[in-house]
């Protein structure tokens, strides 16, 4: 039980976290994302842009990353610049910003109900052991107790297992969801950006 415990606690924080990131993101509100994109794709404007990456909103990262990618490209080979390339690099390298503690959680929804599964084996061995052969009374109060007591561990692992997966499952629909949003806008990007360009 003390490891699931531990488990336990563990799961609840990161649940908790995921929960305060994703609470500011939940609501898409497109005036705001379609001024970021114009925002970003206007050239003149690459100076001001802020420099300070914890402050900013998912698609501000990317692009604020996709334009620090354009200018070093800018310096090496004028001609050739590849915006999408840049946007899809950007996407990639914040993806692991959104699936933060998903290995976790994996880890977590497989091994609590193997634990409490351990505890119940052990613990029937240990009920098993107050079982005398050959002895027409067994102490039928001490094995009871200590099955019923083995079965919480299972219960508790299952518990643990299904709370952490519907919670995982939720921010994995939220991750998929804010690709979604990005892939739009940073389309719009890239449009804004090539006809400013020209």
């Amino acid at each position: 039980m003390w490891p699931l415990l531990l488990i336990s606690i563990t799961s609840l924080a990161c649940i908790l976290e995921r929960f305060s990131y994703w609470k500011n993101l939940i609501k898409k509100d497109d005036e705001k994302l379609l001024i970021t994109v114009e925002k970003y794709s206007n050239i003149n404007y690459k100076n001001d842009i802020n420099k300070n990456l914890n402050n900013l909103i998912p698609l501000e990262k990317v692009l604020f990353n996709t334009i620090q990618i354009i200018d070093k490209c800018f310096l090496i080979d004028k001609k050739n610049i590849d915006v999408k390339l840049a946007l899809e690099i950007s996407i990639q390298s914040i993806q692991s910003e959104f699936g933060k503690f998903s290995n976790l959680f994996s880890t977590i929804i497989t091994i609590s109900p193997l634990l409490g599964l351990l505890g119940t084996v052990l613990g029937l061995i240990n009920s098993f052991a107050f079982i005398k052969l050959g002895e027409s009374g067994a102490n039928v109060k001490e094995v009871t107790g200590g099955i019923s007591e083995a079965l919480i561990s299972t219960a508790t692992g299952l518990i643990i297992a299904i709370i952490t997966l519907i919670f995982s499952n939720y921010f994995n629909s939220l991750w998929k969801r804010q690709n979604a949003i990005l892939n739009q806008y940073c389309g719009k990007f890239e449009l804004l950006y090539r006809t400013k360009e020209l």
